[in-house]
């Protein structure tokens, strides 16, 4: 198992480790309701140095033969996403963050899970050099409705990032407006010492740490996947409801796509909210029924403090693809109501 290289200072401002995808790192700090709500009300930090962080070198036509949405219009110092390697069949071999440096130098996120996997497709599909920084670099974000308030705002728009670029008095490899919660922030990525320094002087400014499990419910109130619960290889873009993709050019996966969508599907992701009074959370899996017959299942949910009750998403048959409709999802053997919702479930 991998460790995270700032959790030691993290165990000291009271994170919780567990481990997701191989690595040790903060599940919590005090309760993931009380972070999630900092975030939507105030600000907070999380450490993400467990996502894949790539260096990409190589001609433009490569990458963009790779990656679904189109990569060459793009100005020097934008981020192109959220986007996504697709397979043979339009599946998802992982959804990712392009950072275009130049026109033959490109930065990439992976998810967690998919880092050495990403890797190995590059490389089988093109002949682009492949740089792995993942354990040289660490990656933190500040994400919140009043981020600002905490720390001097950047000269950047959103999706926009700076290299050798100054955060909390401090040089960094990078520094991005961006972020996977629904609210405005940064990411920046450093060497581990200036990962620590900057902890230090964001938690002496009072700003709290959030965990992953704070993470995951942000993400689900805004409608965002997960891979490995919402989305897989044998997941198109076109069922998830996920606009990753530019048809107007060519990359690995088109023609499945183009095929799919004359076909069409028999199946769409869709958003989920429970009544307020009940406070069951249905796992994944958990069948999604309508008058004793099933029409889907559950992928991902959670509670959503900002909301007061359960939230989710899972694939239901397009046939019943109606939203504001009731559902019955079934948890440990009863039978709960359910409203088909779009996304994001927060308005």
């Amino acid at each position: 198992m991998f460790c995270t290289p700032l959790l030691k200072l993290e165990e000291s401002l009271g994170a919780n480790a567990g481990e997701f995808a191989g690595w040790k790192m903060p599940m919590t700090y005090s309760s993931y309701q009380e972070e999630h709500m900092a975030v939507r009300t105030g600000a907070a930090f999380f450490d993400l140095s467990h996502m894949g962080r790539l260096r990409i070198r190589g001609k433009i036509q490569e990458v963009e033969n790779l990656i679904a949405k189109k990569v060459s219009d793009a100005p020097d110092g934008t981020m192109i996403g959220p986007t996504a390697f697709l397979n043979d069949r339009a599946g998802f071999v992982d959804d990712v963050m392009l950072y275009k440096i130049s026109e033959s130098e490109f930065l990439l996120v992976t998810n967690a899970i998919n880092r050495e996997k990403v890797i190995s497709w590059i490389r089988k599909n093109s002949s682009l050099d492949v740089e792995d920084l993942t354990f040289d670099l660490v990656m933190i974000a500040l994400q919140g409705r009043r981020v600002w308030d905490s720390v001097e705002k950047p000269d950047l728009a959103p999706l926009q990032f700076k290299l050798n670029a100054k955060f909390q008095g401090q040089e960094v490899f990078l520094l991005s407006r961006s972020g996977w919660t629904g609210e405005d922030g940064i990411e920046v990525w450093s060497k581990p010492e200036t990962g620590q320094l900057i902890l230090e002087r964001l938690a002496s400014r009072g700003i709290k740490g959030a965990g992953l499990v704070a993470r995951d419910s942000l993400r689900q109130e805004m409608g965002f996947v997960l891979y490995g619960e919402d989305i897989d290889e044998n997941v198109n873009p076109i069922e998830a409801r996920y606009w990753v993709y530019s048809l107007e050019k060519e990359f690995i996966g088109r023609p499945a796509l183009i095929e799919t969508l004359r076909t069409g599907v028999d199946r769409l992701r869709v958003g989920l909210k429970l009544p307020k009074n009940q406070r069951v959370i249905p796992r994944n899996g958990s069948k999604i029924m309508i008058e004793d017959v099933e029409v889907g299942n559950v992928t991902s949910s959670t509670f959503s403090p900002y909301l007061s009750r359960t939230i989710g998403m899972g694939y239901l048959s397009s046939r019943h693809f109606i939203l504001g409709s009731n559902v019955q999802v079934e948890v440990r053997g009863k039978s709960y109501t359910v409203k088909l919702s779009d996304f994001p479930l927060i308005k």
